[in-house]
């Protein structure tokens, strides 16, 4: 059946009594999650590859670690705040063709549009403005994309749903690694992932039906700015330590991942000629696990209608996985860890945004809001981690530094009992 892509999105009531979405439509169970994985190759091919490579072609050796530490640093930073704020914005927009579907098409413009800057880029202040505002654009898309989810599903289908968004990322990275891998320089690296990306995310905004908010928000002031990058966890508890066990448990997976490189070197000796494979490797092992138990995960926890056990079975998985990769003594056995981490993180990502949608007010107008604050939770560790790994690895190596991360999502999976209301 052909999909009328003229259609006007639905009035929907948004106040605190709004009914519960019915079951979602075959074309958003389907258009969703591929818009999600388009979305991440498009950002990620220039994280992977592209900055690196733009970034040591126009500095000198002595000066392109630091270069590329600036971009990288401050591009995280911008989509560590850009997540949660464009989610509240979309939450607030009045715009006769939805409410999220104007952030998921002008995000995705601009993203790709910046990435032909980038492409081109001949400076690094060039570099550095060109991912900033990639940033922007495609978090502003993610988050409007990501908000959709208890717009258009019902509270028994959202499980499943969130298993197939949890296997976008992993698909995006290796869609990213392959497009990247396929050209030889950094502008069609960029862009032609970006097209690709953009092109699929614009062609779902037309095969869904949006929210239509029907009363104009007041304007937004100071407060409520500053509002968009925290909710009250005295006021909603069970978001409270849902957001604490999802920060420390990713505490425990980004200090495995972003340290993997230098335990090869520094710890399994291996040759540095041969770690660039070896990460690659390790990517693709655990990517393929998060897939594998993405959609399963979510599948299971709608059948049996339980969110904490598995969010706590899935955490420690990867927690185990983690231990492995930390008393390991050959690369075999590193990847045999990666492979247990990414099958616990596909049941955790699907389950724990399960979990959060279940949780979230009975007032529909703060979603996006939410699951972008939700963002930083996941986000805030790739830059907490980094600063206080070196003391951590200066007393006890790399290993220590694994096992620590293991106990902190450990405990973090543990946290999650004390909500209260879900099961």
């Amino acid at each position: 059946m052909a999909l009328d892509i003229t259609q006007q999105a639905p009035v929907i009531s948004t106040g605190p009594n709004a009914a519960a979405a019915g079951p979602a439509s075959r074309a958003y169970v389907i258009g969703m999650p591929i818009a999600s994985a388009g979305l991440w190759m498009a950002v990620l091919a220039p994280a992977l590859v592209v900055l690196a490579i733009k970034v040591s072609d126009i500095t000198t050796p002595d000066t392109r670690a630091g270069a590329l530490s600036l971009v990288a640093g401050v591009g995280a930073a911008v989509a560590l705040l850009a997540n949660p704020f464009f989610g509240r914005l979309s939450d607030r927009t009045t715009s006769r063709f939805g409410m999220r579907k104007p952030w998921i098409v002008g995000g995705s413009l601009l993203g790709l549009a910046s990435l032909f800057l980038l492409g081109s880029a001949t400076d690094v202040g060039i570099v550095l403005v060109a991912w900033v505002v990639a940033q922007l654009g495609f978090n502003a898309a993610l988050a409007a994309l990501v908000a959709t989810l208890p717009d258009q599903a019902a509270p028994a289908e959202r499980g499943r749903l969130s298993g197939l968004i949890g296997m976008t990322l992993p698909i995006g990275l290796v869609a990213a690694a392959f497009f990247a891998q396929m050209f030889d320089n950094a502008l069609q690296m960029a862009v032609v992932p970006g097209i690709v990306g953009t092109a699929v995310a614009i062609a779902f905004a037309f095969t869904f039906k949006d929210r239509v908010l029907t009363e104009k928000p007041a304007p937004l002031n100071v407060k409520e700015i500053l509002g968009s990058f925290y909710f009250n966890p005295k006021v909603f508890p069970g978001l409270g330590w849902a957001w604490l066990t999802k920060f420390m448990v990713y505490v425990g997976y980004c200090a495995g991942l972003l340290y993997l490189p230098y335990f090869f070197t520094d710890h399994l000796h291996i040759a540095e000629s041969q770690v660039t494979g070896l990460v690659f490797q390790a990517t693709l092992v655990s990517s393929a696990g998060t897939v594998i138990t993405s959609l399963a995960g979510g599948w299971i926890s709608d059948r049996i209608g339980k969110r904490k056990s598995m969010v706590i079975a899935s955490a420690l998985i990867m927690m185990a996985g983690l231990i492995v990769i930390a008393t390991s003594t050959e690369s075999n056995q590193v990847l045999v860890g990666q492979g247990i981490l990414g099958l616990g993180l596909g049941v955790f990502s699907a389950v724990d945004v399960a979990l959060i949608t279940d949780l979230l007010p009975g007032n529909q107008s703060e979603n996006a809001k939410t699951f972008g604050v939700f963002n930083i939770a996941q986000a805030l560790p790739q830059s907490l981690v980094p600063a206080i790994a070196f003391p951590v690895i200066a007393f006890g190596g790399y290993p220590a530094l694994f096992l620590g991360g293991a106990a902190v999502g450990i405990i973090g999976a543990l946290l999650v009992t004390r909500i209260k209301g879900v099961k």
